[in-house]
């Protein structure tokens, strides 16, 4: 979604990468790390918070929902919104909105105040999955892309392993507003990585309105021809 220019302000030898470089891509992924086990983290929690808050645990479940609808909404948006902004303040912004809506989730005194916090989350979701993986890529040479990106997309993983687990046992240790406010500590370990270790990435062509339209239209094309493809015997789709 994003056009990005091909290396950071700091220059590169074609066959070599800078420790700090590689450094920047494990804080991106930190902050994938952090991003999925923000948004799949209430799964673990549901019963915990809908007898806190009064109501059913398939009303809780709009906690995974809500966040999962914006984040989709925001990714393909986000890039036309930010224009030509540096990409590292802009994922700097986006993980500071997340570890913000954690921190509001763990104090919500109700539920519609969770909800909203949900929906900040969904927020950040979205606008960071957008960002991600260009800025892991511009962090190293074209020979070391394939590595960059399995690196910073790790996180994920981990997050799916370790991350979502880990969140769920301390919520049923303590309390589910403890797991809220662990995961929004982590987030400020993230800010500070990100801070630290990534360069000055600015954009050399800003998304366009008319590219989105564009994409769109494309997906929706191939869209249509996977339906198609589907619905005809083997021999003919092939054609």
């Amino acid at each position: 979604m994003t056009t990005v220019s091909g290396t950071p302000a700091t220059d590169f030898v074609a066959d070599q990468v800078p420790l700090r470089h590689w450094f920047g891509v494990a804080a991106v992924a930190m902050g994938t790390f952090a991003v999925v086990t923000s948004e799949q983290l209430p799964v673990g929690l549901l019963p915990s918070v809908s007898s806190a808050l009064g109501v059913s645990e398939g009303t809780a479940g709009l906690m995974v929902t809500v966040p999962g609808l914006v984040a989709s909404a925001t990714a393909p948006i986000l890039p036309v919104a930010i224009g030509r902004l540096d990409r590292r303040v802009v994922l700097l912004g986006l993980i500071s909105l997340m570890v913000g809506a954690n921190l509001l989730s763990a104090f919500a005194p109700n539920f519609a105040l969770l909800l909203a916090a949900r929906f900040l989350i969904g927020i950040a979701i979205g606008g960071f999955w957008a960002l991600a993986a260009g800025i892991a890529v511009r962090m190293v040479p074209e020979k070391f892309v394939p590595q960059a990106t399995a690196i910073a997309f790790g996180g994920a993983t981990a997050a799916n392993v370790l991350g979502i687990p880990a969140g769920t046992l301390i919520g049923e240790l303590t309390d589910w507003r403890i797991a809220f406010g662990v995961l929004g500590g982590l987030g400020l370990v993230v800010v500070v990585a990100l801070l630290a270790l990534l360069p000055r990435l600015p954009a050399t062509q800003a998304v366009h309105v008319r590219t989105l339209g564009q994409q769109f239209r494309s997906a929706l094309a191939s869209l249509a021809i996977w339906s198609t493809r589907g619905s005809r015997p083997a021999h003919i789709a092939e054609a």
